[in-house]
């Protein structure tokens, strides 16, 4: 017996060696390959599925070509990257937003912070290839916050090595994974990303084709842009006036609006709450930032009586019949303690909503006395001060 359990022991501590030698291997050769090649070309096929969505919401069939350049702080090398009939393009400088159908070139400039032509869009998931920002598998690996596992599986109908990462969740995220497969030449293949959050799921999966290694140049992508330009319109982005992104300034009657209140299945209009102090919150439940912010407000709303203090969250995103449930339930995970207010878009309009969540603060002459865009511990603070000042 004592020999059957020594065994055992040596058995599963070879095992143990051996998977995690496993890992390491094919996560090195891996990134030796990257390592030793300048390009890399590929066909890919990205889906996304949001939280609150019942279906892909997206779904990417792109051509993208990526050259690694080492001193790049912004991509970590030039790409071009094709999709339909909208291209875009890097070259260390510049962004080229390459609009085929209207023969048009919109260029930005990420160096002075408009890498969110790129960055902000969610294309910018077709190059996550592990191949511009390298060793980034190995970091994964030898990370605390992550368990690694290896297994041999069939995914598509081929053998794939499959090593599944299992981030360790920190609230609120929950059964956070990430699963790389490898084929036998320990090229990486595809990837699949899930993750839930109040009972909401999300996932993202790459499924990489036609790789080509050291195909192509900076020339190469060059040479293309200066084809397209003689035929197409060039142009430089125009960045937003600051002040067309301002809320309402303080001192300005509060523009009168209408809405249905969810919770009591009733209309509302801002002349109802007359004679009161009126926090406005602009949210939607798929905004984190809003989220967050709900347990300030929740505890703005038991600190002040509802004959001087009304919390309306105003939401024009969720009103479908097939989001109503999960709103619901959304209300209740969270302990919504005042109520969500429908409105459409015009109301947005009128108060200049240009980011989520957005807070006012109307008094009892109707007038703004207070606007700010955002959710910060700073701004808490300020709104709780205020309201403790006017609210006596």
């Amino acid at each position: 017996m004592k020999h059957l359990i020594y065994f055992l022991t040596v058995m599963t501590f070879l095992l143990s060696c051996q998977e995690e030698k496993s890992i390491d291997l094919i996560i090195e050769n891996f990134e030796k390959q990257v390592e030793k090649n300048k390009s890399w070309e590929y066909d890919i096929n990205y889906k996304m599925k949001y939280f609150s969505s019942d279906e892909d919401t997206l779904n990417y069939n792109s051509n993208v070509r990526l050259i690694k350049h080492k001193n790049d702080t912004i991509f970590g090398g030039s790409f071009w990257i094709k999709n339909d009939s909208i291209d875009r393009y890097y070259d260390l400088e510049n962004i080229y937003i390459i609009n085929h159908k209207q023969k048009k070139i919109t260029k930005f400039f990420p160096h002075k912070g408009q890498d969110w032509a790129i960055n902000g869009n969610t294309i910018s998931g077709v190059l996550d290839s592990y191949f511009l920002k390298a060793n980034r598998l190995s970091k994964y690996w030898k990370d605390s916050t992550t368990v690694a596992r290896l297994t041999d599986t069939i995914f598509r109908d081929s053998n794939r090595n499959a090593i599944k990462f299992r981030f360790k969740d920190n609230l609120p995220i929950e059964k956070q994974r990430k699963i790389f497969f490898f084929n036998e030449d320990d090229n990486l293949k595809n990837i699949i990303y899930s993750v839930k959050f109040q009972n909401e799921h999300q996932y993202n999966e790459w499924h990489f084709t036609n790789e080509k290694y050291n195909s192509i140049t900076d020339s190469d992508l060059q040479l293309e842009l200066s084809n397209l330009i003689d035929s197409y319109k060039i142009e430089d982005y125009k960045e937003t006036d600051p002040k067309e992104m301002e809320p309402i300034a303080n001192g300005i009657e509060a523009p009168v609006f209408e809405g249905f209140n969810f919770q009591l299945n009733d209309s509302i209009s801002l002349k109802d709450y007359r004679n009161k102090y009126v926090l406005v919150d602009f949210w939607y439940k798929d905004c984190f930032p809003c989220i967050k912010a709900i347990a300030s407000l929740n505890k703005i709303r038991t600190e002040y009586s509802k004959n001087d203090l009304a919390i309306l969250g105003l939401n024009p995103y969720d009103n479908k019949e097939k989001d109503k449930e999960k709103l619901e339930e959304f209300i209740e995970i969270n302990e919504m303690n005042y109520p969500t207010i429908f409105v459409d878009n015009e109301v947005t309009k009128i108060y200049n909503v240009r980011a989520y969540p957005t807070f006012y603060i109307i008094d009892t002459n109707g007038e703004i006395v207070y606007s700010k865009i955002g959710h910060s511990e700073k701004n808490e603070k300020e709104i709780d001060s205020l309201l403790n000042k006017w609210i006596k």
